[in-house]
This record gives C-alpha cells, sequence and structure tokens, in this order.
C-alpha cells in the first residue's frame, strides 16, 4: 500500500500489480513508495517462472505466476499491469501481454534493462509511469498544422492525383490496415505508388529497392514522401501524430513483437508520419532495419517532449523532401 495518501482519496487509488520478481521489481516498489501522488496501490508481485511457496518483500507478497493472472486482476479489482522482467524473465512476455489483454487491463512495460541491445536507450524505471506518451498541446498543435496544410496543399493533391489516375489503372488513393497507438488498428491513407493489387499474389512483403511494382510516378512520390500527404487526414482523426514511430502492419506487428521484446513499445504512444527512425535509418529492408528503427523510436519515445528533437526531426524530413532521399 502507498503511504501518506488521505483516506478521502482511496476510492482513486490504481490498483496494481508488478509482474517481475527480480532487483528492478523491487526497485519499481520503491520508487513508487516515494510518490505516492501517483496513486499506485501495489496488490502483489507475480513471479513469471512459477510461485513455489508464499514470498514477500515490504510485506507485499507474490500472489501468483502467469498462470493465473487473468484470475487475479479478475478478483482483485486490478486497474493496471506494472512489468518489470529481468533477462532470464523475458521469455514471459507475450504470454504475460496475452493474459493482460484477455483480462482487458492496461499494462506498462515500465523497465527495459533485461534487454541489453537496447540498454544505451534506457533510463530510469520510473520514467514511463511518471512521463505520458500523449500531450494535450501536442494534439492542438497536430491538428491546426494538418488542417492548414490540408488546405494550402489541395492544388497539389489534385496534380499527384490526375498524374497517378494517368499512368496505370486503378484507385489514385491506397489505404491499408496498420497498428496504433496501443493496438488499435486504423487505416492509413497514401497515394498509391504500385501498381493495383500489388500484394495479390505474394501477400505482405516489404518493398524493395529497385521493386518492379513501383510505378514511375509512384518512385518520385516515395523520394519525396509525396505519397504520404493524405496522412494528413489521419492526423485530423487522431490516429497519428506529425512525429512518432512509423505504425506496421498488424501481419508484422505480430512477428516482430515475438523476435524484439522491445517492440511493443512502439505501441504506447501514438505513430507518427515521420519520425527519428526515419531520418536517421530511412527505409527498412531486413530485420536489421527494424531492429536500428526500434532503437531510434524508442530514443524518441524517451525525449517525446523535447523541443529540439522535434524540431531537428521535422527539419531533417524537410531535407529529405527537398532532396529526394527517400527510397
Amino acid at each position: 500500500m502507498l503511504a501518506k495518501v488521505d483516506i478521502k482519496d482511496q476510492e482513486q487509488l490504481i490498483n496494481a500489480l508488478i509482474v517481475g520478481w527480480n532487483n528492478e521489481a523491487a526497485g519499481l516498489y520503491d520508487k513508487l513508495l516515494n510518490y505516492p501522488a501517483l496513486r499506485y496501490s501495489i496488490k502483489g508481485f507475480i513471479k513469471p517462472s512459477g510461485m513455489q511457496e508464499k514470498t514477500y518483500y515490504k510485506n507485499v507478497p507474490v500472489v501468483g505466476d502467469i498462470s493465473n493472472l487473468s484470475e487475479i486482476i479478475e478478483s482483485q479489482g486490478i486497474d493496471e499491469v506494472l512489468i518489470v522482467l529481468s533477462l532470464i524473465e523475458q521469455q514471459y512476455l507475450s504470454e504475460i501481454l496475452k493474459e493482460c489483454k484477455k483480462a482487458e487491463v492496461e499494462y506498462k512495460v515500465v523497465s527495459d534493462t533485461y534487454d541489453t541491445a537496447y540498454k544505451h536507450v534506457v533510463k530510469d524505471v520510473i520514467k514511463d509511469v511518471l512521463h505520458p506518451s500523449d500531450f494535450g498541446i501536442r494534439r492542438l498543435l497536430d491538428l491546426f498544422a494538418a488542417l492548414l496544410l490540408l488546405i494550402l496543399l489541395l492544388p497539389l493533391f489534385f496534380i499527384v492525383a490526375i498524374a497517378v489516375r494517368l499512368e496505370t489503372p486503378g484507385k489514385v488513393f491506397y489505404s491499408q490496415q496498420r497498428c496504433g497507438k496501443d493496438y488499435k488498428v486504423f487505416s492509413i491513407y497514401k497515394f498509391r505508388s504500385m501498381v493495383q493489387d500489388a500484394e495479390k499474389a505474394s501477400g505482405p512483403v516489404w518493398a524493395q529497392k529497385q521493386d518492379p511494382r513501383i510505378t514511375k510516378v509512384g518512385r518520385f512520390m516515395r523520394k519525396t514522401r509525396i505519397d504520404e500527404l493524405p496522412q494528413l487526414l489521419n492526423i485530423i482523426r487522431g490516429d497519428m501524430s506529425f512525429i512518432g514511430p512509423r505504425p506496421e502492419r498488424p501481419f508484422f506487428v505480430e512477428s516482430f513483437k515475438k523476435q524484439i521484446p522491445m517492440y511493443i513499445n512502439r505501441l504506447k504512444v501514438k505513430p507518427g508520419v515521420t519520425g527519428l527512425a526515419q531520418v536517421v535509418v530511412g527505409y527498412d529492408e531486413t530485420f536489421e532495419d527494424v531492429k536500428n528503427k526500434i532503437k531510434a523510436d524508442i530514443e524518441y519515445i524517451d525525449n517525446a517532449d523535447s523541443i529540439k528533437m522535434n524540431l531537428s526531426i521535422l527539419w531533417k524530413t524537410f531535407i529529405v523532401v527537398l532532396t529526394g532521399e527517400g527510397q
């Protein structure tokens, strides 16, 4: 239980479980005790590897393991699950997330120290709890800028639409299912840069350099990123922000989250039209590219409120558009 909280505020406490039985999990509990304003009431620890006997940390018990996680969430009225895994416990991450989704409970991966490949972007274990991933002022700026650009760029929209339609038969616009914040699936909009039904025979595949499916107009649009302009509509709808991790297709998300534990952190924030990964790594064509982009995405998430970083990303994006350095 959290100390120094008035009785009148008890109904406002956030009932939570800490999933993990390691030094980082204990450290998180200790730090939460020092932040009573966060209103976390820790009901217990979950030991991923299994529980043989009753164990405690500072009078807070280990209440179960993954096998009964969803039942504990329901029986104890848990509002949020805080996941803090050690290197050995990393193997249980997918199963833990599955149980959290099954119980329809909020969760946060608040420590990534178990993944040594990404230690250079890991910060204070408490930061993910203290640091909001969405900002009211950012939403207002996104909405205003997207509406303004949509009005100013309408003539360009018409020109591009005519060029796409003249070169190849098919629709001018292209929509595709993508995973956004908290796994919410939405339709992303683009100008069609490939031949119609490009993946009908192959199924979901990455675009490659010199991809024969890309049209001549499409190649120019990709180099200048003009094909992304319809995503101004996604920003207006609230699916996306101007800056953030690029949203990926559900097919690839399911694959990546099994192979790269850190991948799920990208789904805790709103995706963006551009981002640090896009201006540093560019298009991903290999699995290594994906891992490098994830490192950049997480670095951005940790510094999302940095005006300097956001302006730097916008400037680099402008240079890519101006010089045609896209794919």
